[in-house]
């Protein structure tokens, strides 16, 4: 809602050559914003300055805004689009127009270091075990094992379970986790062994969601 703001405001932001939001800005938003995990000081550690890809929360969001078309990139700047503007002081509808966005034409495999071979999966699946088994702490690893059919990962690069907990983390957990739908446990290291990590669902989660069940001959549809 800040940047969709900002982009409304003084003529838009301004744009690298590239396309990205320029440096000054992406100061404003790192100081401003002390997104958990991504706070200036930290960010400092490892860069002098800061460009969009040195805050990923800010780089994915610009992408999702213009996957959604709420801003556009013209002349050099981003300015919202008139779909944008309608969302401005509606946070609940923007962040629906951003979870349709993450989930349905985001592109996962352009952003991931090291992409993971494996076929496309059921995300309502997904959604439908966050709902039916985080209610309290779940190890990462457990719930790869409710997500995907670990016997069926027969190419993997470090094992059938850690590839798949790292595909869940890119494709499902950072998602639901930005979008403030889980929680990471506090005792867990952002960079600490994967093995490590437990998540449950947050509150907004049942509040953001529903769910249908209808009854079908072969099963339930979702």
């Amino acid at each position: 809602m800040k940047v969709l703001g900002r982009a409304s405001e003084d003529g838009g932001i301004l744009l690298t050559k590239s396309g990205a939001f320029n440096r000054k800005f992406v100061t404003w938003a790192a100081e401003d914003f002390r997104w958990p995990g991504f706070e200036a000081e930290q960010l400092y550690v490892v860069n002098k300055v800061l460009n969009e890809q040195d805050f990923p929360p800010l780089a994915i969001m610009h992408e999702l805004l213009v996957g959604a078309r709420l801003i556009r990139r013209y002349k050099g700047k981003a300015l919202p689009t008139k779909a944008g503007k309608t969302l401005l002081g509606d946070p609940g509808a923007l962040q629906a127009e951003l979870f349709d966005t993450y989930f349905t034409g985001y592109d996962f495999l352009g952003h991931e270091r090291f992409p993971i071979d494996h076929d496309d999966a059921d995300f309502v699946h997904f959604l439908g075990v966050i709902k039916n088994r985080l209610d309290d702490w779940m190890p990462m690893t457990e719930l790869a094992g409710w997500c995907l059919p670990l016997d069926l990962i027969t190419n993997y690069r470090f094992s059938p379970l850690e590839d798949a907990c790292y595909y869940l983390l890119s494709r499902l957990m950072r998602p639901l986790l930005w979008l403030g739908m889980i929680e990471r446990h506090p005792d867990t290291e952002r960079y600490g062994s994967i093995y490590d990590r437990r998540y449950r669902k947050t509150p907004l989660f049942g509040r953001f969601l529903h769910f249908n069940f209808t009854r079908a001959t072969s099963g339930t549809v979702h």
